[in-house]
């Protein structure tokens, strides 16, 4: 059987490692292989402090033949063009054409503009680390600039950082920018007080996911930290250095970073799977596509509800579980066994609004302050040693 698993993040690699493991130690030879754009896999949950300095420029990746080395699992680096349910291929933009018995969609997510004008070219997404690493280049330009300007008002605009969107990710890029934009300043000598941090959410409290409790918290610790937070406030629209808001204000900004949700890719539609209202494949209790015998989907390009039938947040802890479930689920398919269905599990969540400081709820029990970071951490480096040694 040849088994196609599209993306190397934390969804497609955990189910690339243990399926290829599972296979081996079951005497199979059955073919995996793995594709991905990109020659690394990046940790998606890290590129915001690779966006802000926060760790070194290579942290949050790793070398995908690294971590396949003597593995039996073919890496294909390429791009996805279009997916043939019907004859049961892959099409990649080099003109090759995989055949495949099993296909697992792990393709990550984008950013979702919401048909926000302007937004699309205007803005930088936080999805991918070569993103991250435009952004933080960006920002360094910008105070390097600004510390040379002499027009006030055009110094402030380069100075201002406005992020559309408060929830995991713009909560923690905007708690790491506030520490680095010190250090930025006495780097390149722009001036400290003309630096400003501006966080925008169309809701009424930042990180609704947790709910107010958690909101109330984060407004209070970036506010302290100089982040102004702009709630109930829709961006209407995107321009060069500016957004329009709601009721008809307008915001200048030398950098916009877009964080304000996520869809999957148009190409799951385009194969004629059913998808959400955000372009999500519909699973079943398997994570297999409804009305596909052969295609898995998993991750944030899977739509998959808890008990209560509320979505799963598109997490790395969701999508990590989701992958060891769907390498025990291939196996049975191999060997022509009944597979397990896929029961999630609420573990919690962490966020951090900076270095030192965050919230959470692990196993659902609230949790603030600097627990909560060393509790990312051990998490973070627990990760890297499992796939490392995996």
């Amino acid at each position: 059987m040849h088994i196609i698993i599209l993306g190397a993040g934390y969804a497609g690699l955990r189910t690339a490692l243990d399926l290829d493991r599972r296979l081996r130690e079951k005497g199979l030879d059955d073919v995996v292989t793995l594709i991905d754009q990109n020659p690394y896999h990046q940790l998606v949950q890290e590129i915001h402090l690779t966006a802000t300095a926060g760790i070194g420029s290579l942290d949050a990746i790793y070398d995908i033949g690294r971590l396949l080395n003597g593995r039996a699992i073919r890496f294909i680096q390429g791009r996805v063009k279009a997916l043939a349910p019907a004859i049961r291929e892959v099409q990649l933009e080099d003109g090759q054409s995989l055949s495949y018995d099993r296909l697992v969609l792990a393709l990550g997510s984008e950013a979702d503009y919401h048909e926000t004008p302007g937004a699309r070219d205007h803005t930088f997404p936080l999805r991918t680390y070569a993103g991250a690493i435009a952004l933080r280049d960006h920002i360094i330009g910008q105070f390097t600039a600004a510390a040379k300007q002499s027009d006030p008002k055009q110094q402030r605009i380069l100075l201002t950082t406005a992020i559309v969107g408060g929830g995991y990710t713009g909560c923690q890029v905007a708690g790491e920018l506030a520490v680095w934009v010190n250090k930025l300043c006495a780097e390149t000598g722009a001036p400290r007080g003309e630096a400003r941090i501006a966080l925008l959410d169309r809701n009424e409290h930042i990180l609704k996911q947790f709910g107010p409790w958690a909101g109330h918290e984060a407004e209070r610790i970036l506010d302290q930290r100089g982040v102004s937070i702009y709630l109930n406030t829709p961006t209407e629209s995107v321009e060069h250095e500016m957004l329009r808001i709601s009721e008809g204000r307008v915001l200048r900004a030398g950098t916009i970073i877009w964080a304000a949700g996520i869809r999957a890719p148009d190409m799951i539609a385009a194969a004629g799977l059913s998808v959400d209202h955000v372009g999500r494949a519909i699973v079943d209790r398997y994570l297999r596509v409804e009305g596909q015998a052969a295609i898995f989907a998993l991750g944030d390009c899977a739509s998959i509800a808890d008990s209560n039938g509320t979505p799963l947040p598109s997490t790395a802890s969701f999508a990590i579980r989701q992958g060891g479930r769907l390498a025990e689920t291939l196996l049975a398919e191999v060997m022509g066994k009944t597979p397990h269905a896929y029961e999630p599990v609420q573990l919690g969540e962490l966020v951090s609004l900076g270095p030192d400081y965050g919230v959470g709820n692990p196993f659902g029990l609230p949790l603030t302050g600097y627990p909560v970071i060393l509790l990312k951490k051990g998490i973070e480096q627990y990760y890297r040693a499992s796939i490392e040694a995996a």
